[in-house]
């Protein structure tokens, strides 16, 4: 069965329709939704997506389908927005491109200063104005603490969600 999927690389959710029945489903921000469909043997198989700014209409006329929404993280947010809001993507370290990921120790507990310097050192700015250092990991603290609910998180929680929907039916 095929899944087409989209994904919400807004910052606020999006709304998906389900033609011709009008099946509305929220898509927070960074979610994927899968629709996984079937036509018969004698059917045309026909779909169809129009994608506005804040709406995705998808046209499916199967009768057999499935919906299926695969949430981001709190670790997927945090790395949204310090990227896209902040513009802290990662940069090139001594010749090598580096991303605050690349830095995660292997286990332990991450304080919110301690990922704010791993950001800061990702972006080649660590010998950077004193000033220009506190302003920053302020800054990405309180990102950290907003995403990930408190002042430290272990590091295993410092992952991604790379899930698509429907996964478990192909692994």
């Amino acid at each position: 069965m095929p899944v087409s999927t989209f994904e919400n690389s807004s910052d606020r959710t999006m709304r998906f329709v389900i033609e011709p029945n009008q099946e509305e489903y929220d898509l927070p921000p960074l979610a994927r939704i899968g629709v996984k469909y079937a036509f018969g043997p004698d059917s045309n198989d026909r779909v169809l997506a129009d994608i506005g700014e804040r709406e995705i209409r998808f046209w499916c006329d199967s009768r057999q389908r499935q919906v299926e929404i695969v949430h981001p993280y709190a670790f997927d947010r945090l790395l949204w927005d310090i990227c896209v809001h902040q513009g802290c993507c990662g940069g090139v370290v001594d010749g090598e491109p580096v991303h605050v990921t690349d830095l995660l120790p292997a286990s332990g507990v991450m304080t919110a200063a301690q990922f704010a310097e791993l950001v800061i050192q990702a972006e080649g700015e660590a010998d950077a104005a004193p000033a220009s250092i506190a302003q920053w990991t302020a800054r990405l603290s309180a990102l950290f603490v907003q995403h990930m609910g408190g002042e430290s998180a272990p590091v295993e929680a410092l992952a991604g969600n790379f899930a698509q929907p429907f996964d478990a039916d192909y692994l």
